[in-house]
């Protein structure tokens, strides 16, 4: 006899799921394109809020959920979207959001280092998810470079400097995620 396993979500995190998920697709629209097809959005903040609220599971159900409707032609990307896109410089920085919840919830189980100090703690465990994000999303901008693109010597430094930027920004806004993440954490429990 085959052992059934009941798979039950409650209203209010379906709720939660749908409402995260027009909120990254807005987020994604609020976006600074800056050169070599790069963006500056409040994506990446945004989804640093997922993991605190959703949970590892859900989030990641989440972030996946996004990831496959955009590649089946939503325009829910900051530009678009279609399975095109998996060949946009930007298309790593997608892949990273979908590990994000389970990247998360491992460096904040595994980060003592500010144990007594609830914000710093939480700030530090979120530079490293974001030094995650932007090491996935480099690394793809290069491979599609190289091998898309194929023109790799003209646009080395500007991507270099794109990514600083967007690196610097992101930080800047973390901060403040951060932040805003302790007092949404406070407020529901």
């Amino acid at each position: 006899m085959e052992k059934q396993t009941n798979v039950r979500i409650d209203a209010q995190t379906i709720s939660k799921i749908g409402i995260y998920f027009a909120l990254l697709v807005i987020s994604s629209k609020i976006a600074i394109p800056i050169p070599f097809y790069d963006y500056i959005s409040l994506q990446t903040a945004f989804i640093f809020l997922i993991y605190p609220i959703l949970g590892a599971k859900y989030g990641s159900w989440l972030t996946i959920l996004y990831l496959v409707s955009g590649l089946l032609g939503l325009p829910i990307f900051a530009s678009g979207g279609g399975l095109g896109y998996v060949f946009r410089v930007t298309f790593g920085f997608l892949i990273a959001f979908t590990l994000m919840p389970f990247f998360a919830a491992i460096v904040r189980k595994g980060n003592k280092l500010f144990s007594h100090h609830r914000f710093l703690n939480t700030l530090i465990s979120n530079y490293i998810c974001l030094v995650m994000i932007h090491l996935i999303g480099f690394a793809y901008k290069c491979l599609i470079i190289k091998f898309y693109i194929g023109d790799t010597i003209k646009v080395t430094g500007l991507l270099g400097f794109t990514s600083l930027i967007d690196f610097i920004i992101d930080i800047i806004l973390i901060f403040f995620v951060t932040l805003a993440e302790l007092q949404i954490i406070k407020r529901l429990h």
